[in-house]
């Protein structure tokens, strides 16, 4: 299994995301967070189980579609994944760096 972390911009991500529904229910934002935060031991166990984002055609660089966001991840090597965003699919991709 390896070892996935989150950068910064994810962390970002999800706390405005849980900002965002905290607003209208408390229970739907605690819910919805940790249901995102639990796809961590299937992309550890599975890392190639995302698809490769379509808008960057690189391998490393995957997705798991997850309600309506898009859970961005890189496989570095076999031991070393980062979660790069959690991005919602209603905005293109292409308005933030991934990489940064």
């Amino acid at each position: 299994m390896a070892k996935v972390t989150w950068s910064p911009q994810a962390v970002e991500d999800i706390a405005h995301i849980a900002e965002f529904y905290f607003k209208t229910s408390s229970n739907y934002a605690e819910n919805l967070i940790s249901s995102i935060f639990s796809k961590e031991e299937m992309i550890s166990t599975f890392p190639e189980i995302g698809r490769i984002v379509p808008e960057l055609n690189n391998k490393s660089v995957r997705e798991i579609i997850f309600k309506n966001y898009r859970i961005i991840y890189c496989i570095f090597d076999e031991n070393r994944i980062s979660v790069l965003t959690v991005h919602t699919s209603s905005k293109p991709l292409t308005d933030i760096s991934l990489f940064d």
